[in-house]
């Protein structure tokens, strides 16, 4: 007798993937909704083309800066690299100080009461403000827009560890030195897991301010390639289009990097130890 073998086909509920659509829809559809709204009156002569220029020739004016130098490089895509770069380099290196001298300033009184007055008298300068002394410290370039991308990343992430740790009960530190941990196993079973809620939401609020300072002073201090670079002297040519299409990279880009990597970083961890709820 033959037997024969039928894959099962997975069943899954209807409403599930309405909720699924919708979930994806809701977002896009305000987007699209203006988007086509402003085409349609840019087409009409309703509004000025040469201050809003439609989204055609938003994009238009993208493709044609990507091909401009091609095959040697594309225009475009240098500036988006050059910033990424920068954001990465600025963004780790705030993360790792911040999280350290967090937890130091979470699990140590003295060093609390000694750094706090220092770090509220600097955190609500903004980076283009302290560009124009760092400009006379480093010059123009990368050295002055990484230093301040990593002073801007640096407090939330401080604040939000320093919080996270002294809100640790003191009760699994005593147990965990009781079992015999030191202090490196403590640092990394204890502090670090128990305050990987507060740390994420610093690292998003760090990568936030990071990301507008480093696009900030990228319009005074950036040598010739940059987003911000390619939006100031766009403006500067009255060049509505790559105005327009700058900041709306700026936005699919952050967009991407928050969905891709943060809350990606943030299911594999907070959401899976159940620090955090969905």
């Amino acid at each position: 007798m033959q037997v024969t073998w039928k894959k099962q086909r997975s069943y899954v509920p209807k409403n599930r993937l309405s909720r699924g659509r919708a979930r994806w829809l809701l977002p896009v559809l305000p987007v699209a909704a203006f988007l086509i709204g402003w085409q349609v009156l840019a087409g009409l002569g309703l509004i000025d083309r040469a201050l809003f220029p439609s989204p055609i020739d938003i994009m238009s004016e993208l493709v044609a800066l990507h091909f401009r130098e091609l095959p040697a490089r594309s225009v475009l895509l240098s500036h988006v690299a050059v910033t990424l770069k920068r954001v990465l380099i600025a963004s780790l290196a705030g993360i790792l100080i911040g999280t350290f001298s967090g937890i130091l300033m979470g699990t140590s009184k003295l060093a609390y009461r000694f750094f706090d007055p220092l770090i509220t008298v600097l955190m609500p300068i903004p980076g283009i403000a302290m560009a124009p002394l760092f400009i006379i410290w480093l010059g123009f370039g990368d050295s002055t827009i990484v230093a301040l991308g990593i002073i801007a990343t640096l407090f939330p992430v401080l604040y939000n560890t320093a919080s996270g740790v002294r809100s640790i009960d003191l009760q699994l530190t005593r147990a965990a030195r009781i079992m015999g941990a030191g202090r490196v196993t403590i640092l990394f079973n204890v502090y670090l897991p128990s305050a990987a809620g507060y740390l994420l939401t610093g690292i998003k609020l760090g990568l936030a301010r990071c990301w507008r300072t480093v696009i900030a002073v990228e319009f005074i201090a950036a040598a010739n390639w940059g987003l911000g670079y390619m939006i100031w002297d766009a403006a500067e040519y009255l060049r509505a289009a790559i105005v327009y299409g700058g900041i709306a990279l700026l936005i699919i880009i952050y967009f991407v990097m928050e969905k891709g990597i943060i809350n990606t970083l943030e299911k594999n961890t907070v959401e899976k130890w159940g620090v955090t709820r969905k």
